[in-house]
């Protein structure tokens, strides 16, 4: 049973009577008092209101069942920790591979110099948008054109690309073949 609120005064006198079990707690499981007291008196609280509240309890030692309950509290903390450690390893390592790759850009610059070659203004644009990392729907909004469209300028400007980059690998492969005594 949960219970939110001030305690009673027998809650406080009784909570008052047994606070060194807190300590003996803490140094019998080698916790620093200085780091885990406040989250042990949590689950010691918590124990103190469910064995005065809780009929069936009173059958066990008060020391058992605040081990219990402190023993929850700073299990609860660990793991909250390990996930805030963990979500701040992944969000270090995200930020160090988000550091902008200087031959991808360099790529993406010399695809759109291509582009320029096999493209309208207006492929040219939404290709460059792309790149840029808008979503089709996002781009379809800024330029005030049915999403169908974009896609399928898209599809025409990649279509058209793929065969010139078709047709100069082949012409490089070509080349070697010649360099390299095929013929």
């Amino acid at each position: 049973m949960r219970t939110t609120g001030a305690m009673t005064e027998r809650q406080r006198r009784f909570a008052a009577k047994n606070h060194n079990l807190i300590y003996r707690y803490l140094h019998e499981k080698g916790w620093e008092v200085s780091e885990y007291y406040d989250i042990a008196a949590f689950g010691y609280l918590r124990a103190v209101r469910r064995y005065l509240t809780e009929p069936g309890l009173s059958i066990y030692a008060f020391s058992s069942i605040a081990w219990q309950a402190m023993t929850q509290s700073i299990a609860s903390f660990l793991r909250a920790e390990a996930r805030r450690k963990d979500a701040e390893r992944r969000y270090i390592r995200e930020a160090v591979s988000a550091v902008p790759d200087p031959f991808a850009e360099l790529e993406a610059r010399l695809l759109l110099h291509d582009l320029t070659a096999v493209s309208s203004k207006q492929q040219y644009a939404l290709a460059e948008m792309r790149l840029q990392g808008y979503s089709i729907a996002e781009i379809a909004l800024a330029q005030g054109m049915p999403k169908i469209r974009i896609r399928r300028l898209l599809k025409e400007l990649y279509r058209t690309y793929l065969q010139l980059y078709m047709a100069g690998e082949a012409a490089a492969c070509a080349e070697d073949r010649r360099r390299n005594g095929f013929p």
